[in-house]
This record gives structure tokens, C-alpha cells and sequence, in this order.
């Protein structure tokens, strides 16, 4: 028989209570999955594996105690069902996070409806006796759910909000009338609009460029509503693609005259599916340009023919001799990179650069190639060019301590890690070591890029540091299959662990090449097995 209701209730408040530690974690990772079910439910799948002895303990419990409710009769079975109610705080497990949920508004609205639905079903499956105990060994699976259901039921009214906050945004740039550059691309988007931005610059009248890595709809919105919009002068907006038609989405009301696509790459290919759709999204940005606008694309780009499918402005080709603009004569200096700039009007200008790498030469290509065609004279941006300063943790070299730091850290891809492992490679030093967890939403071809990372790095490095060790563990593969040896290969849980082994594989003179910091959703729990396991005393560079 079923419990009165006023015990349901009890039951469920303390089970509430109890799983408020939970309900915490997975609304801090539908944040930092921008409140998208598509991405919290492959992110709840690697939790739920990565502690999968828990929770098939918490499972088997909340089984074994509904099971006792059944068998002690309807006077005791409260007993039992209080006790499940109890089961998340014997089996929780703390979510790897580096940050804090952060209390918006969105975040309190969609916690409000979630907990209204947990606290319904829980109630419900208290009511009915056992089934409440089974809910409880399922609580995870719980929140996620009524999670993706709160954003369901929240869409109409975020819709209206985010339709308020990209009319604002347009009546901003309308009254300001800047020329507003585009940029997307699935890598080097960031550095080429903080290039741009440093390119265009003028004392009176500085440009405008959205920061950081804000670019889905609402963080550019954010940017533009809360920035200072240059009079008549230039607006830089970086677009990410999250979905197809968010691009599209952010220039209805940004309105590019300029638009500039880097690569087209397999980074995202988990979330879209094939390098083609990665393209058609790219493709957004160009298919908005006026007639009288341009676009700065790279000659040897993927998928080419359908990012330009709907081009109706001038193309700017960039990268080869003989497309408008490309760079000749590169080479690696101590203080950078020196390079001539050639046009195909003629032009040749040399640039030295404090930026390291191939890879980070063609951002500044797409940028120089962006301000020369808005009249910029190439004497003056070469000026400009030798004071710039790239993004955070794309290539940054620098030293400590005697050792050549190069930080490569944020939004690996696999051409951008070729690119690192070559200036590992040419940077004068002892040891060459790569600190890395390799790569993240590279969809079917993951495994295979990660284990040719690994037959990269053994032919470079002289020791390999691989961060978290379910995620590395292709990596790992691809070293052995390259017949390095295992005595100079060191598996750690996260980068702090990592900092604490590197003085004992890198002393002065050594050059270390961190590449890629996985995101708090894919971080791994402490605990994990891994080859060479044992936990050992280590001091941290200093």
C-alpha cells in the first residue's frame, strides 16, 4: 500500500535536500554547455561512465531498499524510504570543476522549474512506495532530465528575451555606424580578430572588437550592448557556430560588410557531423555580405565550393602565389617570425612579427589581408605588425626559470598541434617536452587524430606528459605504436598534477609545449588507474 501523501512529501524534501549537491553540478555544466540538452547529455554520459562503480552502487541500493519497503509491509516501509532518500549524499562523488555556476538570471529560472520538476516526480514515486527508492538510485539521470526539460518549457520565453537583446544590440551598431567585420571559422578566429583589432587601430578612433571568445548570439549581444561602439569606425564580432543558424542568427542584426572564414576544420565535428555541415555553418557569415562588402577567404580552405555557394561579394583569396595576398620568404627568428608580405598588384613588404609558427602567420595573413583592402597602407601595418601581441594561450612563447614555455593551451585542433609540435621541434633547447590530453568533439575521427598526435610527438620529444587517462589514452596508442618508450610517457589525472611532474622531465634549457586544456566537462576524477600509476612526491616549477 502506498504511504500517506504527507510522508511522500517528507521524503521527498529530504531527498531533495540531500541530492542539492547533484542538481548544483549538472546545472553548472548545462551553464558552461550553454544550456543545450544536445551537449549536457554526451557530458552526463562521460560522468556517469568515468564513476561508473558509484553509481551502479547507488542504483543497486536504491534497488535493494525498494525492495525492502515491498517486504516489510506497509508499517515500516516509511523506514526504508527516508533511508533512500538519503542515498546522494552516501554516493556522491565531487564534479571536477575549476570555476563556479554563476547566479544569472536564466540560471535561477531554469533551476526554479527543474527543482519544481524533480520535486514532482519525486513526490509521485514516493507516493507509490518503491518506486521512489528506484528513482533515488536514478537521481542523476533525474536532474539531467528535468534539466533538458526546463529548457524546453523556458525556450518561448528565452526566445522573446534574446530576440529583445539582439534588437538592442542592431539599434546600437545602427546609431554608431561602424563597418563591422565578421569572423568565424573553426580555429583562429580569436587571434585573427585581436590582430585585426591592434591592425586598425587608430589613436582617435579605436576599433571595436567583441572580447575574449564571446561570439554565440546573446555574448556578442552582451559585447555590443555593453561596449563602446567607435563612431564610423570599425566593429570586429567573432561568430562561434553552436548550432546551424547561429551565425546567420548574429549577422541579421550585425550586418557584416566584411567577413573573413580561417579554416574549416574537424574541431565541432561531433556536434555537426561531417566537415560539409561544419562548412555550411562557416558559409552563413558569407552568404550575409552586401555586394559591396568582401571576404577574406583561404585559397586551399575544406569544403571551398560550399562556403562560397551564396558569395555575393568580392572574394579576397589569400595564402598561395598568386591569389591576392600571401606570405613568402618565412622564417623563424629568435624574436619571432620575419616574412614578406606579396600582393598580386605587385606588393612586397617585410614583417617581423614576435609571433611563433606557420599557424599563427596565416591569422595575420587574414587579418593584414582585411586591413590592407580597407585602405590600411602596408609601410604602416608593418609598422603596427612588430608591436602586436596575439591571443592568450595561442603559441605564446615564453620563459621560466630557464625553460622555453610554449602555451598552446586553449581549443587544440589538429593542425594547430602539427603547428606546435614543429615550433617544438624548432625552438633551441635540451628536452622537448609535451604536456597534453589531446583532442575534444572530433566525432568519429577522435581516436584516429589523437593516436597520430601520438606518432608526431614521439618523433619530436624527448618526454610526453598526458593529462586525464581515459581521454589520452589514443595518444598513449599512438606513441607505443611508434615504438616510444614507455619509461618517458607520464599519465597524470589534471594540469595541476602535471605541473608537479615537469621538473622532474624538464630542467633549464628544456622547451615544454602545452597543448590543449580540456574544458571542466571533461575533466576526470581523481582515482582512475593509469599506466605507471603510484602517487609520488613532486615539486612545482617555480
Amino acid at each position: 500500500m502506498s504511504p500517506p501523501l504527507w510522508q511522500a512529501v517528507a521524503c521527498a524534501l529530504l531527498a531533495a535536500v540531500a541530492a542539492s549537491r547533484q542538481f548544483q553540478g549538472w546545472m553548472y555544466f548545462f551553464q558552461f554547455d550553454e544550456y543545450l540538452p544536445s551537449r549536457l547529455w554526451p557530458t552526463a554520459r562521460r560522468r556517469l561512465a568515468a564513476h561508473w562503480p558509484w553509481q551502479l552502487g547507488l542504483l543497486l541500493a536504491g534497488l535493494v531498499l525498494a525492495a525492502t519497503t515491498v517486504a516489510v509491509g506497509e508499517r515500516w516501509q516509511t523506514l526504508p524510504l527516508l533511508a533512500s532518500g538519503l542515498l546522494p549524499l552516501a554516493f556522491f562523488r565531487p564534479f571536477a570543476t575549476r570555476s563556479h555556476l554563476k547566479w544569472t538570471g536564466r540560471v535561477r529560472r531554469l533551476v526554479s522549474i527543474s527543482g519544481l520538476l524533480c520535486f514532482t516526480a519525486l513526490v509521485v514515486a514516493f507516493w507509490s512506495g518503491p518506486a521512489g527508492a528506484v528513482l533515488m538510485g536514478l537521481i542523476d539521470i533525474l536532474v539531467v532530465a528535468a534539466l533538458s526539460l526546463a529548457a524546453l518549457i523556458a525556450r518561448p520565453y528565452e526566445s522573446r528575451r534574446r530576440r529583445h537583446f539582439m534588437s538592442r544590440a542592431e539599434a546600437r551598431l545602427t546609431a554608431a555606424g561602424p563597418l563591422v567585420v565578421g569572423i568565424t571559422g573553426s580555429y583562429g578566429k580569436t587571434t585573427t580578430k585581436v590582430l585585426l583589432a591592434q591592425l586598425l587601430n587608430e589613436p582617435d578612433k579605436p576599433s571595436f572588437a567583441t572580447p575574449e571568445s564571446y561570439n554565440t548570439t546573446l555574448g556578442v549581444c552582451r559585447a555590443i550592448n555593453e561596449g563602446s561602439l567607435p563612431e564610423r569606425g570599425v566593429a570586429i564580432v567573432e561568430m562561434g557556430a553552436y548550432r546551424p543558424g547561429e551565425i546567420a542568427e548574429i549577422c541579421s542584426f550585425s550586418r557584416p560588410r566584411v567577413g573573413i572564414v580561417t579554416a574549416v576544420g574537424l574541431m565541432h565535428l561531433e556536434r555537426f557531423g561531417s566537415r560539409q555541415r561544419i562548412a555550411q555553418a562557416k558559409s552563413e557569415l558569407l552568404a550575409a555580405l552586401p555586394r559591396d562588402g568582401f571576404a577574406v577567404v583561404p585559397s586551399n580552405i575544406a569544403e571551398r565550393d560550399t562556403l562560397l555557394r551564396n558569395l555575393r561579394a568580392r572574394l579576397v583569396s589569400v595564402g598561395a602565389p598568386g591569389d591576392r595576398w600571401w606570405v613568402d620568404r618565412e622564417e623563424l627568428t629568435a624574436a619571432g617570425t620575419a616574412f614578406h608580405l606579396r600582393g598580386s598588384s605587385g606588393e612586397d613588404v617585410r614583417f617581423q612579427v614576435a609571433l611563433y609558427g606557420p599557424h599563427l602567420v596565416a591569422d595575420l595573413l587574414y587579418a593584414l589581408a582585411a586591413a590592407a583592402e580597407l585602405g590600411r597602407p602596408l609601410e604602416v601595418l608593418a609598422e603596427r605588425a612588430a608591436q602586436l601581441h596575439g591571443a592568450p594561450h595561442r603559441l605564446e612563447v615564453s620563459q621560466h626559470g630557464g625553460i622555453t614555455i610554449i602555451d598552446d593551451a586553449y581549443n587544440s585542433n589538429p593542425a594547430g598541434a602539427a603547428a606546435a609540435l614543429r615550433l617544438l621541434a624548432a625552438l633551441p633547447g635540451g628536452r622537448r617536452v609535451l604536456v597534453t590530453p589531446g583532442f575534444i568533439e572530433l566525432g568519429p575521427e577522435q581516436e584516429q587524430r589523437m593516436r597520430e598526435l601520438g606518432r608526431r610527438a614521439a618523433a619530436v620529444c624527448t618526454h610526453v606528459i598526458l593529462v586525464g587517462p581515459r581521454h589520452s589514452a589514443a595518444v598513449a596508442q599512438g606513441l607505443a605504436g611508434a615504438g616510444y618508450p614507455s619509461d618517458q610517457v607520464s599519465v597524470v589525472v589534471d594540469l595541476a598534477e602535471a605541473q608537479l611532474r615537469l621538473p622532474e622531465v624538464a630542467g633549464a634549457g628544456s622547451v615544454v609545449l602545452f597543448e590543449n586544456d580540456l574544458p571542466d566537462s571533461y575533466l576526470e576524477p581523481r582515482g582512475v588507474p593509469r599506466p605507471g600509476g603510484g602517487d609520488r612526491d613532486h615539486r612545482r616549477i617555480q
